[in-house]
């Protein structure tokens, strides 16, 4: 169709930015990756490349003085979004207890947008543990679309830049930059760059094949129509009539209504509710298959979040839900790092396969969190090609080599199994965890995962 986008999975190029770069995201690290972003984002505003960058302000990790830094190049506008009142490192944490009702609404979206003609989103934020270059390795998928996608994604992110939420860093921080600041920045980001580590790092990027593909213009790219789903920013607002509204998550639930043979979800963090076990229920009592790949004890990165999903585990198993869970050395023979060595990986992907006719690619988990406390945007594809994709990698990020079969046994014992002997408790953890999971699963805390 005219004005269908372009779907395909390979990263957008900074270095070719014409006229404007579009960041939004939750979590912006002052790491090796977060350095190397930041030093092509002063490349391409030094040529005239005008750079938004909108972050949250509880998960941008890079600091007040390195923010406002880059905005004082005259090319590089950065806004907090929701920002805490208490800037000072110590009295931050005063101001989350101080400030909870407000500040307990954060922004998760995750997007950058080139020429408002190319963008990307999923679920990776800008950090080493997203780029194979922490132990910790996060599995994560994104997408890139071409065309008319990005327009309306960009048209998302003018909302949140636009709106009362978003403060520019000159507004917020105590620290005020000057242009001896920035030169001094400029240098760091250069020694960092020229790094022995990172020019290795940055090879190893260079020599991939999808690396030559996307320079080469050889990709093998997906036409299909496509829907923009994103939460509003007021959402955030907690004196707002759409504050903590579910409206993402309510459309996602809307294309359940028309899944006939097959759903497939990945999520990190999985806390379903009782509405969400009636709907999953409905569905396999349709002759639905339901899938669901989610961290297990040993891979997840939040144990509170881990808590609260044990207690569904059964009520998901029994409705005929097919459960996976993440083994730690997932895949350990695809994912070795030159640069770490063995990495412990942890799901991090965000995806929805509808009857391998539709993708939903993004930043929303199933947790009360994401449902009603974040911000979350993403894209639903509908391409059978690419969802078959999706759908193929879930195949192999579910068998016995990268997760454990969760299932149900008669005396209503869990039982894990993948290669070897099955384990009837949470395998791959130790006692103190197995312990600290089950301490805070007595929390009264699940509205907050």
């Amino acid at each position: 169709a005219a004005g269908a986008p372009i779907i395909g999975t390979s990263p957008s190029n900074i270095d070719l930015a014409e006229d404007s770069i579009d960041l939004q995201y939750y979590i912006f690290n002052g790491d090796v990756t977060g350095s190397l972003i930041a030093d092509r984002l002063l490349a391409a505003a030094d040529r005239g490349v005008r750079v938004r960058m909108l972050l949250d302000d509880m998960g941008a990790r890079i600091g007040d003085i390195k923010i406002a830094t880059l905005s004082v190049h005259e090319n590089i506008e950065i806004r907090l979004f929701n920002p805490l009142s208490l800037r000072h490192e110590w009295l931050r944490y005063l101001s989350k207890v101080s400030e909870f009702g407000r500040v307990n609404y954060r922004m998760h979206n995750k997007l950058m947008i080139v020429d408002n003609q190319v963008m990307i989103t999923g679920g990776r934020n800008i950090g080493d543990e997203y780029f194979m270059l922490q132990t910790l390795d996060f599995q994560d998928i994104d997408t890139i679309g071409v065309g008319s996608v990005s327009v309306r994604a960009s048209q998302s992110l003018d909302e949140y830049w636009n709106s009362f939420n978003a403060i520019p860093i000159e507004d917020v921080s105590r620290w005020r930059a000057d242009a001896r600041d920035l030169e001094r920045l400029r240098r760091r980001l250069d020694r960092r760059r020229t790094g022995e580590r990172q020019q290795a790092y940055l090879q190893v990027i260079a020599e991939l094949a999808f690396t030559e593909a996307f320079r080469e213009g050889t990709l093998e790219w997906r036409w299909g129509a496509f829907e923009w789903l994103y939460d509003p920013p007021s959402k955030a607002d907690p004196s707002s009539t759409l504050g903590g509204a579910p409206h993402l998550m309510l459309e996602l639930l809307s294309h359940l209504d028309d899944v006939r043979q097959e759903l497939l979800i990945m999520s990190p963090y999985l806390i379903p509710g009782q509405v969400g076990i009636e709907r999953l229920r409905d569905l396999v009592a349709q002759g639905v298959a339901v899938g669901v790949l989610t961290n297990s004890l040993g891979t997840t990165d939040v144990l509170a979040v881990h808590s609260g999903y044990a207690r569904y585990r059964r009520p998901l198993l029994a409705t005929g839900v097919e459960l996976w869970e993440l083994r730690r050395l997932a895949g350990q023979q695809d994912r070795v790092s030159a640069f770490v060595g063995d990495s412990s990986a942890s799901l991090h992907a965000k995806t929805f396969v509808y009857d391998r006719e539709r993708l939903f690619i993004g930043s929303v988990n199933l947790d009360p969190r994401s449902i009603n406390l974040n911000t979350e945007a993403g894209v639903l594809i509908h391409e059978p090609a690419l969802a078959g994709e999706a759908a193929r990698l879930f195949e192999r990020w579910t068998a016995p080599s990268h997760a454990f079969r969760v299932t149900l046994q008669g005396d209503g014992a869990l039982r894990w199994q993948a290669d070897g002997e099955p384990a009837y408790r949470d395998p791959e953890a130790g006692w103190a965890r197995r312990l600290f999971s089950w301490a805070l699963g007595l929390l009264p805390i699940e509205s907050q995962l």
